[in-house]
């Protein structure tokens, strides 16, 4: 056996078994070109995809004003799937409108490409539009603020609007310049406000129907700033009978003494610095009696609203029998002072008497 293992025959006999081996392994077909068909499968498989992409200009745009033609336009391609995605995420092409060599007035302008793969094909959607070249013009306005003074709460006024930038650059095709009437802000008032409205407001410019002009305006938004407060006034407060008896009489007590009266700027010039306030005594039995006055029954629509808003009120009734003055004048008084004073004037009519009878005598 060593003799065998170690002959010349026996090493030749396995070199033969290799190089058999070794030639139907590589003969055999799809082993060897696994990879390459794998790789030919690849690049033949195809793919579709539909993107939004920009339109360019190719015009002079600061002589010529331009409008009618859309911002992004949507275009399809087909070819390779590795292309095709590759095209996709860069969208290294460009599709623009060539108006260099048209006039003033309207032009029907095919959208073109430049720059996509020529592997590719593609479609356009819309492949014609409809463009509106105009001589450029640019001019400055000054904005006015539109709002809704019904959104104020009751008596509450507006002060002086500040407006940051209070004038606008507007730019457009000559003929929608000349449409212009007046460019505005509309604050959007919340009803019933009460304090100082303060947002950047959209700029608007408007023809003499109140429609949008197709214009641009730089900047689009400025700030706007409404001041919205109420008057008001401190006032004292008197206090008068409303009503009579022929035998009674009154006197008031109460701790407020002044209110504050609130309203637009008209109603507090016209409110003097004191205010009478009636005090119905017509059901008033007892000595003593608390009322509670709503000052707005009182106001009316002199005021907006006062603080406070109602005041009480004691009332105190006397009788007018027991009560006198030595100067002949109605005074009035409290029940104790009556008595005191009913007293007095006994004493006083006892020695008026004697004085009478000695005299007689």
């Amino acid at each position: 056996m060593k003799k065998i293992i170690n002959s010349n025959y026996f090493y030749a006999f396995i070199s033969l078994c290799c190089a058999l081996w070794l030639f139907f392994f590589v003969s055999t077909p799809g082993v060897g070109s696994t990879r390459d068909s794998n790789q030919s499968s690849t690049s033949t498989v195809t793919k579709k995809a539909t993107i939004t992409v920009p339109l360019q200009l190719q015009a002079d745009v600061d002589k010529y004003y331009i409008t009618g033609y859309p911002e992004k336009v949507k275009m399809t391609i087909e070819g390779p799937a590795a292309l095709v995605t590759a095209t996709k995420n860069t969208q290294n092409f460009n599709l623009y409108l060539n108006l260099r060599d048209l006039s003033i007035g309207q032009h029907r302008v095919q959208i073109k490409e430049t720059g996509l793969n020529s592997e590719l094909t593609y479609s356009i959607k819309p492949k014609y539009v409809t463009v509106n070249i105009q001589k450029r013009v640019t001019k400055r306005f000054a904005v006015d603020v539109d709002y809704n003074k019904d959104s104020l709460a009751s008596g509450y006024e507006t002060g002086t609007i500040e407006e940051s930038p209070d004038t606008v650059t507007v730019t457009g095709a000559a003929s929608e310049i000349a449409k212009i009437d007046k460019v505005v802000v509309k604050p959007n008032l919340p009803k019933g406000i009460k304090s100082t409205f303060d947002q950047e407001v959209l700029v608007q410019a408007l023809d003499k129907n109140g429609k949008t002009v197709n214009v641009t305006l730089d900047p689009q938004t400025i700030h706007v700033k409404i001041p919205i407060s109420i008057q008001s006034k401190q006032v004292s407060v008197n206090l008068k009978q409303k009503g009579s008896s022929s035998d009674t009489s009154y006197t008031f007590e109460s701790d407020v003494k002044n209110i504050r009266v609130f309203g637009t700027k008209d109603q507090i010039s016209a409110i003097d610095d004191s205010i009478d306030v009636p005090v119905d005594v017509s059901d008033v039995n007892s000595s003593s009696t608390k009322k509670t006055i709503n000052l707005s029954d009182v106001l009316g629509d002199k005021v907006t609203f006062t603080d406070p808003t109602t005041i009480s009120v004691t009332i105190n009734r006397a009788s007018s029998s027991a009560l006198s003055s030595t100067t002949g004048n109605t005074t009035t008084s409290t029940s104790s002072d009556s008595k005191s004073n009913t007293s007095s004037d006994t004493s006083s009519s006892s020695t008026n008497s004697t004085n009478d009878n000695n005299d007689s005598e």
